[in-house]
């Protein structure tokens, strides 16, 4: 099996879509993650003179998150005060944001939401933020969920109105940025953000190389002399899932080296290049390739079982659609990849870490079981065509034998 997987892989280098997978994986790190955009966001915050950029009567100074549990209280009871006036609200469905109107029993649920809310702002200092964001989502589950409630979809800040806020809001940032080095968190921030953006590519362009992998010997007419030889379908299947597996992921491990190596010198972490790199390579293979191997299985799978390629890709370009939105706090069974599109809301990642490690090992489960399929229908379509041979040989012999006959007469 060694030497298919070796034979495969070198098949892998002779095809044109394999560079452009490399070329649009680069393309999307240089693009996405590797920019100026990227470092600002997670180096040190700047300490400048704030600017307006308003206008004189409505001044605007940059936008703040909840400070304490007065102001996240305030803004969350604003929203709620808002959609029910309006009597409706906004949920994610497939992925996208939704205007809907709320039912009766909704409205009831804002109505005892907002209560809570004005016993906690009579006496703020009783309550934590988590127990206000409990309330958020004691609604959320009352709406049915993926509403702007759930926590990570839904944003409670405010607008900054004067200089000395400003300055109180630059403060705070660089405390909380401290206090994220100081915690260990600033790399394992980073290499989320990595493989947020990298898992865009890794959940589409597989199945143009996988969906073709086991038509490619029908096109080129082989496919009968490979049947005819007695290779196991788990072995010749197998071979080749793995060696494409296999020369895929190495694409992202290397982006990974990169990535970690690019990201202290860019923020000057100074001799954190090995633990940089640790940890970008542990994400990127608990966190990407899950989502790259499902891609090959499914497009494997999906020409065996209906004998077109172009037909798994396009089931797949619907899913990776369904898959791109939220940016935040979706993981079910089924998202193809894992959006967390921020370096920092590190105790909000660990909140998902159960249901993003079921989705993450449910599609390493469902890329063996795959390919394992893709295998036994690989090998009905060889039976079939045995089966087929043999009945043109009867025929040929009946046609024999009764022309035989027809002569002796």
């Amino acid at each position: 099996m060694m030497a298919l997987i070796g034979k495969e892989m070198r098949m892998t280098l002779r095809s044109l879509v394999f560079y452009l997978f490399i070329i649009a994986s680069v393309f999307f790190y240089f693009t996405s993650y590797a920019t100026e955009e990227t470092w600002g966001e997670l180096g040190s915050p700047v300490i400048s003179t704030p600017q307006n950029v308003g206008t004189i009567e409505h001044p605007y100074y940059g936008w703040k998150q909840p400070a304490d549990t007065r102001d996240l209280a305030e803004q969350m009871r604003k929203e709620m005060g808002w959609n029910l006036d309006a009597g409706t609200s906004q949920k994610i469905r497939l992925g996208f944001p939704f205007k809907v109107k709320l039912s009766e029993k909704e409205k009831t649920a804002l109505s005892a939401a907002i209560s809570q809310l004005d016993e906690v702002l009579k006496n703020p200092d009783k309550y934590t933020m988590d127990e206000v964001y409990t309330i958020a989502e004691s609604v959320n589950n009352q709406l049915g969920g993926k509403s702007i409630y759930q926590q990570g979809l839904g944003e409670f800040g405010s607008a900054i109105e004067s200089v000395d806020e400003a300055i109180k809001a630059q403060e705070a940032d660089l405390a909380r940025y401290n206090a994220k080095v100081d915690a260990g968190e600033l790399l394992p921030g980073a290499a989320r953000y990595f493989s947020d953006y990298l898992s865009l590519p890794a959940g589409i362009f597989p199945v143009f190389l996988s969906a073709f992998l086991l038509l490619r010997d029908r096109s080129s007419r082989m496919n009968e002399l490979i049947y005819s030889r007695r290779i196991s379908p788990w072995v010749y299947v197998g071979s080749k899932f793995i060696a494409q597996g296999v020369m895929l992921s190495l694409i992202y491990l290397i982006l990974a080296v990169i990535g970690g190596w690019q990201t202290v010198n860019s923020l000057g972490l100074t001799g954190q290049t090995g633990q940089a790199v640790v940890i970008f390579l542990g994400y990127t293979a608990w966190w990407l390739l899950p989502t790259l191997w499902i891609s090959v299985a499914f497009g494997m799978f999906g020409s065996m079982l209906f004998r077109r390629g172009i037909v798994p890709i396009a089931l797949q370009i619907i899913w990776w659609f369904v898959s791109v939105l939220p940016l935040l706090g979706s993981y079910g069974l089924n998202r193809l990849f894992i959006r967390f599109n921020s370096p920092n809301d590190y105790e909000l990642y660990w909140k998902w870490t159960d249901e993003i490690a079921l989705n993450r090992s449910f599609y390493l489960i469902l890329s063996v079981l795959l390919a394992a399929g893709a295998a036994w229908l690989w090998e009905r379509n060889r039976s079939r065509l045995d089966s087929a041979k043999t009945l043109s040989r009867k025929t040929a012999k009946g046609s024999v034998a009764a022309s035989a006959a027809e002569a002796l007469r």
